[in-house]
C-alpha cells in the first residue's frame, strides 16, 4: 500500500494486468515536454508542489506522475490532492506550469513493472489496444503512462501503467 494520495478510481472490471476503470474528476498540475527522457518537468511541478505558487502552499506529493503520450508532444503531470477536487489549486508562479482539471473518465489500463523504456511503453500499448478492442471497446484519446514509484526504487519493484480512455462501441 502506497503512502502517498491516488488519482480516484474504481475497478469495473479485472482481467490479470488488464482493468477497466472508471475515474472520478481530478485535477494535476502539468508541463508540456518534448521527450520522456531529462527531469525539467518533473522539476518545475515538483517546485510548484514546493510551495513555488500564488498562496506559497506546499502540496502534498500524489501518485502516479502521468506523462500524457501525444504525437509529438508529452507531458508531465501530478495529481493534486483530493482536496483539490472541486476547487482548483493555487495558481503556478511558472508560466510553464497548467492546471489542467480531469473530468471523470472511463480508462483500461495494463500494469507492469520494471523500467519504462520506449519499447516496453509501446509494446504494452500494443497489448492493451488488442484487449481494448476484445472487449468490444474503442479508445478515445491519447494515451497516458503512469508511474507510481521515485526512481530509487529498483525497477523489479515498479509499478507502471499503461492507460487509455475508453468509450463502448456503438
Amino acid at each position: 500500500m502506497s503512502k502517498y494520495e491516488t488519482a480516484p478510481y474504481k475497478v469495473l472490471e479485472k482481467e490479470g494486468p488488464f482493468e477497466i476503470r472508471q475515474y472520478d474528476a481530478f485535477y494535476t498540475a502539468a508541463v508540456e515536454e518534448d521527450t520522456l527522457e531529462g527531469s525539467s518537468g518533473f522539476s518545475q511541478i515538483f517546485d510548484y508542489i514546493s510551495g513555488n505558487n500564488e498562496d506559497q502552499t506546499k502540496i502534498s506529493m500524489t501518485t502516479p506522475v502521468f506523462n500524457e503520450m501525444k504525437e509529438k508532444k508529452i507531458t508531465t503531470e501530478f495529481v493534486m490532492p483530493s482536496k483539490y477536487a472541486e476547487d482548483a489549486p493555487p495558481k503556478p508562479s511558472s508560466t510553464r506550469v497548467k492546471i489542467r482539471r480531469n473530468e471523470p473518465r472511463l480508462s483500461a489500463s495494463v500494469t507492469f513493472s520494471g523500467s519504462s523504456t520506449e519499447k516496453k511503453i509501446r509494446e504494452y500499448e500494443k497489448e492493451l489496444m488488442d484487449w481494448i478492442h476484445k472487449k468490444g471497446l474503442s479508445p478515445s484519446g491519447p494515451f497516458r503512462l503512469a508511474r507510481y514509484n521515485p526512481p530509487f526504487i529498483p525497477p523489479l519493484f515498479r509499478r507502471n501503467e499503461i492507460l487509455i480512455d475508453v468509450s463502448s462501441k456503438k
